[in-house]
């Protein structure tokens, strides 16, 4: 059984660099390399060159760099409504655009182009996937098991198959859940509870547990929860990167897991 862990929202604008450290000293520790999702926008001229060094030193202990959008807005590549409208999708050639200086960003950065793809709040579209693999990116992982993908009492399950599979030229690797999000207010418990039947589900179904998380909401209580829950399932896990996911993936001539 693969499990993932990611982190969104790498950026300056969310978390201050010296909590980023802690974040990949925590994982480090427990040997667990993740893939963190960055946000390449800062609305400054300059990145601090502390949080650079700290992206940089996360690569070095081999943890991954992704793309998360460009300046993390809900309608950057999908359209968030309470209720349907008639407004279209952003166009291929904008989003292509904004994946593009985003992915020129991060490589201006730390030197290393991103591989694989998240879109701000998991919205995104077919001209998403499209983009993306004009680019030559090799994964997205924008699309969710569940809506809402963070803990909450009532969820649909809105993805039936749990694989990875190939959506528009790119290899679709679906997020399972979000459990440290409302972890203050839902109760340490019940998340805990419902991680462990979406692992057993994913089990079942032979996909990847992808475990998504935002550290700017860490505290101790969402390291202790992650700590807990990757030591329950740790002997019935591999843990892998993301790109690592995607690749082993390619290999299969369906790409399919």
């Amino acid at each position: 059984m693969i499990t993932a862990i990611t982190f969104d929202d790498i950026s300056p604008i969310y978390i201050n660099p010296s909590k980023l450290k802690w974040l990949i000293e925590f994982l480090n520790d427990l040997g667990v390399m993740c893939t963190f999702f960055v946000v390449p926008h800062n609305f400054t001229s300059q990145w601090p060159e502390e949080f650079v060094e700290n992206l940089k030193y996360a690569l070095d202990t081999r943890h991954e760099l992704s793309l998360h959008g460009y300046m993390h807005i809900k309608n950057e590549f999908g359209i968030f409504y309470p209720i349907p409208l008639p407004i279209p999708y952003p166009t291929f050639k904008k989003q292509k655009n904004l994946i593009e200086r985003g992915r020129d960003k991060i490589l201006e950065l730390v030197g290393v182009k991103p591989e694989g793809f998240r879109a701000p709040y998991y919205l995104h579209n077919s001209n998403t996937g499209r983009a993306l693999a004009a680019l030559g990116f090799e994964y997205d992982s924008s699309a969710t098991i569940f809506k809402p993908t963070h803990c909450s009492r009532f969820r649909i399950r809105v993805l039936r198959n749990a694989r990875p599979v190939l959506t528009s030229g790119i290899i679709e690797i679906p997020v399972a859940g979000d459990y440290t999000y409302n972890l203050r207010s839902y109760g340490f418990l019940n998340a805990y509870k419902m991680a462990i039947r979406d692992f057993e589900l994913m089990e079942s179904l032979g996909g990847i547990f992808v475990v998504n998380n935002h550290p700017n909401l860490f505290g101790s209580m969402e390291f202790q929860f992650l700590k807990k829950l990757l030591e329950k399932i740790g002997e019935r896990s591999e843990f892998m990167r993301l790109i690592d996911v995607a690749k082993k993936c390619s290999i299969n001539l369906a790409r399919n897991c």
